[in-house]
């Protein structure tokens, strides 16, 4: 079996530095919370502390999980869930842990998802500390006696919702440069991989041409002056003329190294796939791409190579766009004479999958080359893109063959 390319993406500084410092904040509060003992004043079970601490300890691995990707371009229920798990840990802990989920939430979700999720966050902060307060829980305020005391909860609460505000812009702006720089990466890889198809289209075309102008103008010249010079041995008075049987030699010799430089450049590879496919799925970090490309597999038309780099390349991006897919899996096989090229993810899938310009040009292009596109896709379950070229691998072995036959052959 092939081996398969893998292609990992490696977190960029600025979200390690930012997962870092949040890591040292979280543990820091905890220090500050946990770290100096009860007041006098204060009956705290040795339980219920080794329950709070256990909580403490929950809240930061579900924040090391959650920064480990930041700037999803889709909602993931795990991500959801872990920002439950630590808000309810800021309410029933330490409301000062609520900041650092205000920060966490731009880079969990995407931007609506994150904005719905702040409001109501605020709003509920707000009633829970009404609730906390009629109860009579000891609650730290401004201290502002001239104020009414519902005017000096409100006060306090407008400079937590601008701390909380301030940390969920920040977390915004972290996870928008993010975006912007895995976007940037992803039309540069892009450009990148589209330059090299372009130039090797154009060396292959150059060879091509060279090839035809051999054989249509000095191999077609030197096979002429073969049969004079035959036929001038025949009718030559001397039978035995050394002239004209080593000039006859000689042009036999000279046609043979023109048949062997036309079959050489023709037989050069003219375009290299998987060194373009490689350098597309480079660029990606928002997810793992896994490359099966067989050796064996050798496709050197540039017209077929150049339908196949962009059926895979519109698939990989319908993966980014839609799916909030971890893992994107793009393989390259044979069933017996027809080329299958699959681009599969483990997205959310849909129902009904709906044809867009994208998928629109990819059947476009399939049907171009005389194939066509499959879809298979299910809520939960996922999206596959078949790419299926009949008869594919016959003219492949075909053009792979077809520069001996060159060589071997007429000039």
């Amino acid at each position: 079996m092939p081996p398969i390319l893998r292609l990992s993406p490696h977190p960029p500084a600025t979200e390690t530095l930012l997962r870092s410092c949040m890591l040292v904040l979280w543990f820091m509060m905890g220090v500050a919370i946990y770290g100096a003992p009860p007041s006098p004043t204060e009956t705290v079970m040795p339980l219920e502390r080794t329950a709070a601490i256990a909580l403490y300890l929950g809240f930061g691995v579900a924040l090391w999980f959650n920064t480990r990707h930041i700037a999803p371009h889709a909602l993931e229920r795990a991500s959801m869930a872990l920002l439950a798990f630590q808000a309810a840990c800021g309410f029933t802990l330490h409301t000062d842990l609520l900041y650092l989920v205000a920060a966490q939430i731009p880079l969990a979700l995407p931007g609506r998802a994150a904005l719905t999720w702040i409001v109501c966050q605020t709003a509920l902060l707000f009633v829970w500390i009404l609730l906390l307060d009629s109860l009579g829980a000891p609650l730290q305020f401004m201290q502002l006696p001239q104020l009414p005391h519902l005017a000096v909860i409100l006060m306090t609460d407008l400079g937590v919702f601008a701390g909380h505000g301030f940390a969920f812009f920040m977390g915004y702006l972290a996870a928008s440069e993010a975006r912007g720089r895995r976007a940037a990466e992803r039309i540069n890889a892009e450009l990148e991989a589209t330059r090299e198809m372009l130039a090797q289209n154009t060396r292959a075309a150059e060879r091509n041409y060279i090839a035809r102008e051999l054989h249509a103008t000095l191999g077609h010249h030197l096979v002429a002056l073969k049969v004079n010079l035959e036929l001038a041995q025949h009718l030559a008075q001397a039978p035995n003329s050394t002239a004209l049987s080593d000039s006859f030699d000689l042009v036999c010799r000279l046609l043979a190294d023109v048949r062997a430089v036309v079959g050489q450049v023709r037989s050069a590879p003219n375009v290299d796939l998987r060194g373009a496919l490689h350098t597309l799925l480079a660029g990606i970090s928002e997810c793992t791409v896994h490359l099966d490309f067989p050796e064996a597999l050798d496709i050197r038309d540039p017209g077929l190579c150049h339908i196949l780099f962009r059926c895979v390349q519109e698939g990989v991006t319908n993966t980014l766009k839609h799916s909030g897919a971890r893992g994107v899996w793009v393989s390259f096989g044979a069933q017996q004479e027809d080329l299958v090229v699959t681009v599969r993810d483990d997205g959310r899938g849909c129902d009904t999958p709906d044809d867009g310009n994208g998928l629109t040009g990819m059947r476009e292009r399939l049907a171009m080359a005389g194939g066509s596109l499959e879809i298979a896709t299910g809520a939960g379950r996922g999206f596959t893109l078949t790419a299926r070229l009949p008869g594919a691998i016959r003219r492949v072995d075909s053009a792979r063959m077809r520069p001996e036959a060159d060589a071997g052959g007429a000039a």
